[in-house]
């Protein structure tokens, strides 16, 4: 029968289904030739992605979920696109321009807030620093040896001041209370009167917060370098930089002002800090005897050079040459490497994307 129609064969080859078509009437004589054999591949159709939900219209179609690679492009079915990561929380693409400037952005207005706070304790810590130094046993002994320091108006030799003079000095940082000094009576007789101890304990307070203060301040500034240090490589050098040279216009101010008048100077500083009558002696006093106005020139020297030795190490220290600026913006683009790998794990972590389902 020419009209009689043979059935479908239906194979699979190599994961596609094969249709052998029919043969009928007309194509029966054909049927048996080579052509007849011939087959038809059909490929299955590939599953189509989902339309997104209409409930969420920025929620992308299922089996295109946006990912961004390590170097902040975004990959829809492995396939690189235009360098963009689609934000699933605000609906905005991300490219690797925003991700670079959110980077640069990162931590730029508290890390020079935290550089400009340095540069203002520093000058606090140095000098504190440099008062702790000289008021000490060492700096009696060579004020009162040095050529031309006045001799006592009394019986103070030498030794005797550098004795009596070390128990004002210790008594300034000691733990001890006023009687440190009341009781000290050589030969019977009390050494300092009632004012003059007054006076030394009013100067003790001074003293102690303002190395409270200055210990404070360098605290603080040690936590803000270590933050510096990992947010912004460079901005703790920048800080002690500009630290140092306010130290050094301080110092030098000071200097120039008592070069000018030191006796102006010197009164002007005491009615600062103490009320009046309370820090003015005889020329006969003990105070005065012990500590005269050549003693604290020296001291003022003194200070003013080891403020002025720290200021410069600092300067030298942290100079920006071209090498320490080179260094400096390679570890700041280290830094910035790390924070940008930590935002496209953060912008992968709100689109649901993870290495170990994609």
């Amino acid at each position: 029968d020419t009209n009689a129609t043979r059935p479908i064969n239906a194979t699979l080859s190599d994961g596609e289904r094969t249709t052998t078509l029919p043969a009928t009437g007309a194509d029966s004589a054909e049927a048996d030739s080579p052509r007849a054999d011939a087959t038809a591949a059909i490929p299955a159709a590939a599953e189509q992605p989902k339309p997104a939900s209409p409930a969420d219209p920025r929620e992308p179609a299922r089996g295109t979920e946006p990912r961004v690679g390590r170097h902040g492009r975004a990959d829809v079915e492995g396939r690189e696109t235009d360098r963009t990561a689609y934000n699933l929380d605000s609906g905005e693409a991300i490219t690797d321009a925003d991700l670079d400037a959110e980077v640069s952005r990162s931590k730029r207005g508290v890390s020079r807030f935290f550089q400009v706070l340095i540069a203002i304790f520093l000058p606090v810590i140095v000098i504190a620093a440099a008062i702790r130094l000289v008021a000490s046993p060492a700096f009696l002994w060579l004020a009162y040896n040095r050529p031309g320091f006045p001799a006592d108006t009394g019986d103070f030799g030498t030794g005797d001041r550098l004795l009596y003079g070390s128990y004002g000095v210790d008594y300034l940082f000691n733990a001890a209370n006023s009687r440190y000094l009341s009781e000290l009576a050589p030969g019977g007789e009390a050494l300092f009167t009632a004012d003059e101890v007054t006076h030394m304990t009013d100067v003790k307070w001074v003293i102690f917060w303002t190395m409270i203060a200055a210990a404070a301040l360098l605290v603080l500034a040690v936590i803000f370098a270590l933050l510096l240090r990992s947010w912004r490589p460079g901005g703790v050098a920048r800080g002690i930089f500009a630290g140092a040279w306010v130290t050094l216009g301080l110092i030098v101010t000071v200097a120039v002002l008592a070069f000018l008048n030191f006796g102006a100077f010197f009164t002007e500083f005491h009615r600062l800090l103490f009320d009046d009558g309370t820090w003015t002696f005889s020329a006969d006093s003990t105070l005065i005897r012990l500590y005269p106005e050549q003693f604290w020139i020296d001291a003022g020297i003194a200070v003013a050079a080891v403020v002025l030795i720290i200021s410069v190490l600092a300067l030298i220290m942290t100079w920006p040459t071209k090498r320490r600026r080179a260094r400096r913006a390679a570890r700041f683009e280290e830094v910035k490497a790390r924070r940008r790998e930590k935002l496209i794990a953060e912008l992968n972590k709100d689109a649901g994307y993870s290495p170990a389902t994609h």
